[in-house]
């Protein structure tokens, strides 16, 4: 069997992506070993094909950053894999070394537009610089890069340095599981990265203004927290309404722990609104929150409504001017979603084939 390597900095070895879509699909082929090497998680000993090498970095620990990729480097140079993916532009150099090295191919799994999201939600004085950074070094190293993966079809006309490259898109939709549904029918819930730019306060608008006329109303946020202000607040709230429940960690949720909270919930809040930067993505959760028959309460207007009106579940929300009164009675409506099968086009148990078939057909048939 052919050996891979898939390496982060600060995605956990049991990284929703990394492990349980990309990994394990590629094991299941019985053709490749997979070594992923990630920041500290929960190992799964008992995937034969499957090895996990974990490392223990947090996000603000920036010496220890700059210093990672040597050993991630040192790591997969002893583990000597045909191919190695890397999941972040922090590693691209030594990826690049790597393949001077050992000659093994690389695919940049492409997650985020990183430039963008520097420039456009970071307030560091030097984020201009920062960026042009990192854009530099994606267009420099693209020359070496093997395949691209890009996490979202928007990033084929984001990324400038795509234009002479090769790419499969594989976007983040979710897989199946099996359903064992509990849902407390006014349980409202939260999920992802818990920040200002992500939409935790509009949640907690919906969850006040419906509690302002009935008291059969509860909150769950469940996610990963930087923003130790925004922590402290979240808290604080919860300690004065118990009615409000947080599960919140500055290391990653398992997704384990938000499948749980999906299968317990009634309603879903995903509370982005339109920016440069998201506008034209597609959150993983508005996949999850349909295929696992979660309503969800979404910003009306955009395309995001559109896919969720489309595939089932979806209750467009004005979230700067809640109607309490109007949003309580759609939600107490009927099924939200179609009675026919979930599009298979949008599981990742079809996102999959595209995967090996990109191994295949692009990086030589390893």
């Amino acid at each position: 069997m052919k050996k891979i390597v898939i390496a982060s900095t600060l995605k956990p070895i049991d990284d929703v992506r990394g492990y349980e879509k990309l990994s394990l699909s590629m094991a299941k082929t019985n053709k490749y070993v997979v070594n992923i090497i990630g920041n500290r998680g929960k190992k799964e000993d008992h995937k034969t094909n499957i090895s996990q090498h974990p490392h223990f970095i947090r996000r603000h620990q920036w010496l220890k950053r700059w210093l990672l990729p040597i050993q991630i480097l040192n790591k997969s140079l002893k583990l000597n894999p045909e191919l190695f993916i890397i999941t972040t532009h922090e590693l691209l150099l030594i990826a690049i070394i790597g393949k001077w090295i050992k000659g093994w191919k690389i695919i940049y799994d492409i997650q985020e537009n990183y430039a963008l999201n520097i420039q456009k939600l970071n307030t560091h004085p030097l984020k201009t610089v920062a960026a042009s950074y990192v854009r530099l070094k994606e267009r420099l190293t693209s020359l070496f890069i093997d395949h691209f993966w890009l996490a979202e079809a928007c990033y084929e006309k984001e990324l400038p340095f795509l234009k002479k490259s090769t790419y499969t898109v594989l976007e983040n939709k979710a897989k199946a599981t099996m359903l064992n549904r509990k849902e407390s029918k006014h349980t409202l819930l939260f999920t992802g990265t818990i920040s200002e730019y992500s939409g935790v306060q509009h949640a907690l608008t919906v969850y006040y203004k419906l509690k302002e006329i009935t008291s059969d109303i509860s909150l769950h946020i469940v996610g990963q927290v930087h923003d130790q202000k925004l922590w402290q607040s979240l808290k604080a709230q919860a300690h004065s309404d118990l009615s409000i429940k947080l599960t919140l960690s500055e290391d990653t949720i398992p997704h384990t722990v938000i499948l749980e909270a999906i299968h317990e919930s009634g309603f879903g809040i995903i509370g982005y609104t339109e920016n440069e930067v998201n506008k034209d993505k597609i959150p993983t959760k508005l996949y999850e929150y349909s295929r696992y028959q979660l309503p969800f309460l979404i910003q009306k207007g955009t395309k995001w409504y559109t896919l969720g009106e489309q595939i089932g579940g979806a209750i467009d929300a004005d979230f700067e001017a809640i109607d309490a009164s109007e949003l309580l009675k759609r939600m107490d409506e009927s099924s939200l979603f179609p009675q026919k099968e979930y599009p298979i086009a949008l599981t990742w148990e079809e996102e999959s084939r595209k995967l090996i078939a990109s191994i295949k057909k692009s990086i030589n048939n390893i």
